[in-house]
């Protein structure tokens, strides 16, 4: 909302529809998908941040939807589906019209449809521009966002339920644990199930089998990179969004199963079970410090800014430690349980970092 000694520029008045639905009312339209993409945000973490905003959007959709939008010919393009927004309170439905904010980059905050929004963008799709239909509804809170959200996304067709805690970062304090949880699962079934993924069908994702390590000792890994100070809490600058921790864990661990080939999926070494994943989870933390420091570009607006060779002279280090189960038990070495962890983080970030204060024997 503007300050109120402010005076609110509005947009030309929009002829709307009135329509009471579920959640209450919201209003339909159609405009020039340019005029609505100067005003649109897709995430109340970069309001009034074109570049940030952009963060949160895949590439490779902006680029097949702006082909898609930039073609002629006889296929005119055809986007019959609605785009869902939320307006500020400054906004106004009177006499059958709409009155909308002209706020640049911060009135419309887009629920869904942001792929297809920002595919209008010049760098995607030209200086195309068509009438979108849009159904807006005006000062939603967090909860009832949240709410549309999952409604269209959950029960319409098959989607990542942990993406409302991007596009709705709020949520993730009022929500810590359903947050943590559906996000990290979902981590793991991306490591599971990418092509390109050394974890790939190396999880037991249901608990049972004879995978590596079950994908609850996983969750229970990761949650720690999610807690308050860590890598991928809500205040980190570079891995807040879902596709930037997917990209980095994937980066990382294709860097890990080539150092330690061998030991990668194997039983007899405790490097992909329980203490040695939440062992390398640390010293990931411990490496994006140290890459930091050094002023490395980790991440921009088109994504992931480092990449496995990133990681190599880190990982290279590391193959002076054995992970062999056989090994540790005839030096006396027990790592059960989180003090086990502790201890064997200590000796790992000692190999890559050369701590004075962590054995190495």
């Amino acid at each position: 909302m503007v300050d109120k000694a402010e005076k609110v520029a509005y947009l030309e008045a929009i002829r709307a529809i009135e329509v009471s639905q579920g959640v209450g009312t919201f209003y339909l339209f159609a405009i020039s998908a340019k005029k609505l993409l100067e005003i649109a945000y897709s995430s109340e973490r970069t309001q009034y941040n074109k570049t940030g905003i952009q963060r949160g959007l895949r590439p490779d959709r902006l680029r097949d939807i702006g082909k898609f939008l930039a073609s002629g010919g006889s296929n005119p393009p055809l986007l019959p589906n609605a785009i869902i927004v939320s307006l500020s309170s400054d906004s106004k439905f009177e006499n059958g019209f709409l009155h909308i904010c002209r706020r640049p980059s911060g009135e419309a905050f887009v629920i869904d449809g942001q792929h297809r929004l920002w595919a209008f963008s010049s760098e995607y799709s030209g200086s195309r521009d068509l009438n979108v239909v849009v159904s807006a509804f005006i000062d939603l809170d967090d909860s009832a966002k949240a709410f549309i959200f999952r409604s269209i996304n959950g029960n319409q067709r098959k989607i990542n339920p942990s993406l409302v805690y991007d596009l709705i970062p709020m949520l993730r304090d009022k929500e810590s644990v359903e947050f943590e949880d559906k996000r990290c699962h979902e981590l793991v079934a991306f490591l599971n199930e990418a092509l390109d993924s050394p974890w790939r069908d190396r999880i037991a994702m249901v608990g049972t089998g004879d995978r590596i390590v079950s994908q609850s000792s996983f969750i229970t890994a990761l949650k720690k990179l999610f807690k308050k100070g860590h890598l991928f809490a809500s205040s980190d600058p570079d891995f807040f969004e879902e596709r930037l921790q997917q990209e980095l864990l994937l980066e990382y661990f294709k860097a890990v199963s080539k150092s330690h080939s061998a030991q990668w999926d194997n039983k007899a070494f405790f490097l992909c079970k329980y203490v040695g994943l939440s062992a390398l989870l640390s010293l990931l933390e411990r490496i994006i410090t140290d890459l930091r420091r050094k002023e490395t570009e980790i991440s921009d607006d088109k994504g992931l800014g480092i990449k496995e060779e990133t990681f190599a002279p880190y990982t290279r280090k590391l193959r002076r430690f054995s992970f062999s189960t056989a090994e540790a038990k005839e030096k006396g070495f027990s790592y059960v349980g989180e003090g086990g962890i502790t201890e064997l983080t200590k000796r790992v970030n000692s190999v890559v970092f050369g701590d004075r204060d962590a054995e190495t024997r």
